[in-house]
């Protein structure tokens, strides 16, 4: 792989951190555009820039810092979008998801980019459930962030086949590992003994491993096969639910949670719970969303990344679950 200059946006986050990170140590120059927001993205941002990336503060939706941003880069990796927020606009996820990736887009145009590597998401084909999902089964996106990011996906692939700028998507699926602040908490309340089974928790969850990420979406930049295509990227295989926190408390040295409440009503008044929070701009307690977690059942057909990027993922399950228990507790998430 030659030494270039990439972007990474949405740099100080967990997926792009861990890109630049890998990168960094690769021998090539990265430059960050992120926002720092909270004590994590600060400690990424302050190790990166130690190991010698360049940081921009702002937005993707800046789009005076796109010129800066993409001086001399050969490489973008644009991970950087509205997530899903109780207290954020429609017009915010359609300006910062939809608007300002196509702006972006134009710019590395003008710019020379090389590349554009898309990190799109699982959920565009909405709530697929019982079945094994490849890059064939048709846009069914459910909330707000899922509409925005299949709308930009849709426009960029289109896109590469007209303007000429090499590009492609990947949608990973669960991401998890060292650093990751989102699962956190399934762990914490694992080894608390907090945590409640919504439902049977039979369901499937097809999980990748942060390092299995970074191959594909490395081999989404450098393959020329990869242009104008998009790839799911999951892990060896899918896990159910209970499987997974049986992993996780067998590892932590914890007794395994048993307690089940039906699923049903919980959700029920999660909806409830978010409709009466959304006019009012605060983010619930609950959500649907959240709640929705207990109920995933799915397996992803990565048969294609295998093919054209020469994916091979080869963190199992269990090694990546005590890879991160070992990394939440040196960072002292976890006793």
């Amino acid at each position: 792989m030659l030494l270039m200059r990439a972007l990474i946006t949405g740099g100080t986050g967990f997926i792009g951190s861990q890109l630049a990170r890998r990168l960094l140590e690769g021998g090539h120059s990265v430059r960050l555009l992120s926002l720092i927001q909270t004590p994590a993205e600060r400690a990424n941002a302050d190790d990166l820039v130690a190991r010698g990336a360049e940081l921009l503060q702002g937005t993707v939706a800046e789009r005076s810092l796109h010129g800066p941003a993409l001086d001399g880069v050969e490489v973008v990796h644009h991970i950087a979008a509205t997530m899903r927020e109780a207290d954020v606009p429609d017009r915010v996820f359609w300006d910062t998801n939809v608007s300002a990736t196509k702006d972006l887009f134009a710019a590395c145009r003008k710019s020379g980019v090389r590349r554009f590597v898309y990190c799109s998401t699982m959920g565009v084909t909405g709530d697929v459930r019982g079945r094994t999902v490849d890059e064939t089964v048709p846009y069914r996106p459910h909330d707000i962030y899922q509409k925005t990011k299949a709308a930009a996906e849709q426009w960029l692939l289109e896109e590469t086949r007209r303007s000429g700028l090499e590009a492609t998507a990947v949608r990973p699926a669960d991401v998890y590992g060292p650093r990751d602040q989102r699962l956190l908490k399934l762990f914490q309340m694992i080894e608390s003994g907090r945590f409640v089974y919504l439902g049977s928790g039979q369901g499937r969850r097809h999980m990748i491993y942060i390092d299995d990420l970074l191959d594909g979406m490395i081999a989404a930049q450098e393959r020329p096969a990869a242009v104008g295509e998009v790839f799911l990227l999951a892990g060896p295989s899918p896990t159910r639910l209970v499987d997974l926190v049986s992993l996780i408390a067998r590892e932590l040295k914890v007794s395994e949670p048993r307690r089940h409440v039906p699923y049903g009503p919980i959700f029920f008044a999660s909806v409830l719970v978010e409709a009466a929070c959304r006019p009012l701009r605060i983010q619930p307690p609950i959500y649907p969303r959240r709640v929705n977690f207990f109920a995933h059942d799915y397996e992803f057909d990565t048969s294609k990344a295998r093919r054209t990027l020469g994916f091979s993922p080869q963190v199992e399950i269990a090694e990546g679950i005590r890879r991160t228990i070992e990394a939440y507790r040196a960072e002292g998430h976890l006793r």
